[in-house]
């Protein structure tokens, strides 16, 4: 082994030892709160859904050809294929105040639905302990995997320090060497295989933390979406919300009865 082929695989376990661990998370807000983006306003509510066609290009057969050899006899044949525009029907509702088209959130705020703002109340307090947590659970990835990401670096280091010490050795000694080559090969084998299992030991422990960066991360950034509802954001959902709220408003809204002002008659 030359001596560039040496400070090659010394220069490895540099780049391997060298590597950085992960940023920590974002900094979650103290105290996280949902803005809905519309209010109440004394409309009723309508959920409106519509069927359209839309075009897609898609990887059709367009035919098939015949295959023959030189004396024109058929061989076989093969399929031809080709882009072609298809047309396909889609379908999509929305909710609406009045006029204004609101978002599902909104509507089923505005309509105080029951189950809504049971299960608003608990993701509320989810994503708030999950902020609270993100920094924890980071620091904690970090701890757990720091014993694991050091063993690894030394592992590394003595294992590639070990062959490439050896080859600069074998290198510049190689008109009189001091152990035999098939040895000293084997001395550099040896040593590239340690530097291996440390990179392994050592890009594993990276990998946990990273994976418990991301996890807090993701803690970090938690916030409200309708996702988080699948089932009371439907549109069969949303219709009776809708029609149960609208009855309210009917009925809110009714004259109340009108007193008897007669005089009853005395017997």
């Amino acid at each position: 082994m030359n001596a560039r082929a040496s400070l090659m695989v010394v220069g490895l376990g540099l780049a391997v030892v060298g590597c950085s661990i992960p940023k920590p998370p974002p900094t979650a807000p103290d105290e996280y709160d949902y803005t809905f983006e519309h209010k109440k306003t004394g409309e009723p509510l309508a959920v409106e859904g519509e069927s359209f066609t839309y075009t897609t290009t898609e990887r059709v057969e367009l035919g098939e050809q015949e295959v023959r050899d030189a004396s024109g006899r058929l061989v076989g044949s093969s399929r031809i294929y080709g882009n072609q525009q298809v047309a396909r029907r889609g379908y999509s509702w929305d909710v609406y105040q009045g006029r204004q088209k609101i978002d599902v959130l909104s509507a089923l705020h505005i309509a105080r639905d029951q189950a809504f703002e049971e299960a608003f109340e608990e993701r509320i307090v989810e994503i708030r302990e999950n902020h609270a947590n993100s920094m924890s659970v980071y620091e904690k990835g970090i701890k757990d995997n720091a014993g694991k990401r050091s063993t690894g670096m030394i592992v590394t280091g003595v294992g590639y320090g070990l062959a490439g010490g050896w080859a600069i050795v074998a290198a510049a000694t190689k008109d009189d060497p001091i152990v035999p080559t098939a040895a000293s090969t084997g001395i550099i084998i040896g040593g590239v295989i340690v530097g291996a299992i440390g990179t392994w030991i050592y890009q594993s422990a990276l990998g946990g933390m990273r994976r418990e960066a991301e996890k807090a991360t993701r803690m970090a950034k938690d916030e409200i979406s309708p996702s988080d509802f699948p089932k009371l954001t439907s549109e069969s959902y949303l219709h009776d919300v809708a029609r149960t709220y609208n009855k309210k408003l009917v009925a809110e809204s009714a004259p109340p009865p009108a007193k008897d002002t007669k005089k009853k008659k005395k017997k």
